[in-house]
């Protein structure tokens, strides 16, 4: 088990690092899964049988082993994001929170909208898998008691309990992979089944000592060695259908006939082995951190920068080990219950308080505010949320389509349609309406490209445009004088863009309603209050940051064949990208009001110049 612990631990640090034929090395993670699922299935069934299991000992046992090292690090990188990215300690505090009480992975999923900052900008992601695993620690010994207590101490029939339960968290996986991807990945019981596969090696593990000879076994293992490092390298495909799938089972069996057979091969007492896999844990903590803070640095694209987070993550690993992991100190109750509350109280505190009265700098304080408020004041009223603007999550009938039929019979109506790129134009395009004696509609959603018969990605979104397409413009576009339309063109191929352009151009031009683009705008890799934060605190300059394929986008976008009616908003020349107070994009993506007014005059000549 110690090599599988070591072939896990390498295949998900170097997945993260973006090392070449590692592509599919988040593999790792679904083999400790399976190597959790049978150590605790052999320490419950073989503690219970001997009548010697006390739950809550086994709970101590499970706490003491993950909780010291884990809020070791949550310290630190308190500590450490306070003096050099004191502008992420209300996001951090959220992850921390839910980390330390073990629900990261929920909260991760109810958290998964459109808006919400990207997962690579999350210093504590990877503990998704910890909240997995203790989950089923919480609940697996408690559903064992349970069936015994019905089924007699020493049951038979726990192998058919186990069957029962891996089978029915299977078909859950099944069942929401093609439905909704985030949610498969995330949660409990659409995972559980793959912990329960470990189980079902351990009640068969001597069955195939007895049944295979050495030999045998020694060939299952090393087949079963190249279809884990296949399996990792990305060249099976595995990830094309979302993860965890169907294909999941191929390194969940693999995983198990390895662990069933014991082989003495060599290859698995290879020296550094049984070392790698003793770090295994406390490597596994440190190496994502590092990886994001690599990232608000722009470094994470550098190769010296990911062999020092591969080294230092090593090193961080081994003392973590040796210096935490093992410290009697450190495990003790007393001090793992208070460092435990302490780290709790300060992550809840850390999303309650205003965070930005900490710093000295006023500049730094400003946007520390900003980039905390804007997105859960400001956005709301900005975009339309829960009106004119669809979210991801939102059905169709959330939106109220009676929005569309307040016509004017005195002003031109012009009808605002697109994702949230046109969505975040919405205030700026309303006072610019009424300045103008324009009455201005709007239909916008979340990641939806606004064209005819557009792929779907979030259901509601893309529900709303078929209506518009099919039902509503078809039956009024007579009354429709002008459309406004924008999207994130530089989310979709080229070979997209082009097709769904003509699409468009075809329909309003056979419904003869004149159509204006809104262009491309640019992305940073990290969220830009964080950047203009980092250029105030380090001197890095936001051109460190840019998305350069957006720039392709509006190149081509420029010059394709709606370049006549293309309004380009891609950086402007004179554009302030902050007043000390705000900035010209709360998030990675997406204008603020105060970037969205700086382009009022060209709005104004583009779209309502008559």
């Amino acid at each position: 088990m110690a090599f599988l612990r070591a072939v896990a631990i390498l295949s998900v640090v170097l997945y993260h690092l973006g090392i070449p034929y590692f592509e599919d090395g988040y593999i790792g993670v679904d083999i400790f899964f399976v190597l959790s699922g049978y150590l605790m299935t052999k320490i419950i069934l073989v503690r219970l049988n001997q009548g010697t299991f006390r739950l809550v000992d086994f709970y101590r046992r499970r706490l003491i082993r993950i909780l010291p090292a884990l809020l070791i690090l949550i310290i630190f990188f308190y500590i450490l994001l306070y003096f050099v990215l004191g502008i992420k300690l209300y996001d951090f505090s959220r992850f921390a929170l839910s980390s330390s009480i073990f629900v990261s992975n929920i909260y991760y999923e109810l958290s998964s909208g459109y808006f919400q900052p990207a997962s690579q900008l999350n210093f504590l992601l990877h503990t998704w898998s910890l909240s997995i695993e203790m989950q089923f620690y919480v609940l697996y010994p408690l559903l064992l008691i349970g069936f015994r207590y019905l089924a007699g101490r020493r049951s038979p029939y726990d192998p058919y309990f186990i069957y029962g339960l891996g089978l029915l968290s299977l078909c859950c996986m099944l069942y929401y992979a093609p439905r909704d991807q985030s949610f498969t990945f995330y949660m409990f019981h659409t995972r559980a089944w793959e912990l329960l596969a470990g189980g079902v090696v351990f009640l068969h593990e001597k069955s195939c000592l007895r049944v295979f000879s050495q030999r045998v076994r020694n060939s299952i293992a090393l087949l079963c060695v190249v279809v884990l490092l296949v399996s990792v390298t990305g060249v099976l495909g595995m990830r094309s259908s979302g993860w965890p799938s169907a294909f999941a089972l191929l390194p969940v069996i693999a995983t198990g006939l390895l662990i069933a057979v014991q082989s003495d091969l060599r290859l698995f007492r290879l020296p550094g082995v049984k070392f790698v896999a003793d770090i295994s844990y406390s490597w596994y903590l440190w190496h994502w951190p590092l990886i994001v803070l690599g990232t608000y640095f722009s470094l994470s694209e550098q190769w010296y920068y990911l062999l020092a987070v591969f080294v230092l993550s090593f090193i961080l690993g081994t003392w973590s080990y040796y210096f935490v992991e093992k410290s009697p100190f450190l495990r003790s109750p007393k001090w793992l219950s208070a460092t435990a509350i302490l780290v709790v109280v300060t992550a809840f505190l850390g999303t309650q308080l205003p965070l930005h009265k900490l710093f000295a700098n006023p500049q730094e304080a400003n946007l520390v505010a900003f980039h905390y408020h804007y997105p859960r004041e400001r956005a709301a009223a900005q975009y339309g949320f829960g009106g004119p603007h669809l979210l991801s999550r939102s059905t169709f009938n959330d939106y109220d389509t009676t929005r569309l039929f307040q016509f004017s019979d005195t002003q031109p109506n012009y009808l605002l349609l697109g994702d949230c790129h046109a969505g975040m134009f919405a205030h700026t395009l309303q006072e610019l309406a009424v300045t103008n004696d324009v009455n201005l509609l709007q239909a916008t959603g979340d990641d939806v490209f606004p064209a005819p018969h557009v792929k779907p990605i979030f259901a509601g979104p893309t529900a709303l445009m078929h209506y518009l397409y099919e039902h509503y413009l078809p039956t009024h576009h007579d009354r429709i004088d002008k459309v406004i339309l924008s999207a994130n063109y530089a989310g979709y191929s080229k070979s997209e863009v082009k097709g769904y352009l003509d699409s468009i151009e075809a329909y309003f031009t056979k419904l003869d309603i004149p159509v204006v683009y809104i262009g491309q705008t640019e992305s940073y890799t990290v969220e830009y209050p964080v950047v203009e934060t980092l250029r105030l605190k380090f001197g890095i300059e936001p051109e460190n940051y840019l998305q350069t394929y957006r720039t392709a986008a509006n190149d081509y976008l420029k010059t394709s064949k709606i370049g006549h009616k293309y309004i380009d908003v891609y950086r402007r020349p004179t554009l302030k990208s902050t007043d000390g107070i705000e900035s010209y994009m709360y998030d990675a993506d997406h204008f603020s009001t105060y970037g969205t007014e700086q382009y009022r005059d060209i709005l104004a000549e583009k779209i309502f110049l008559r």
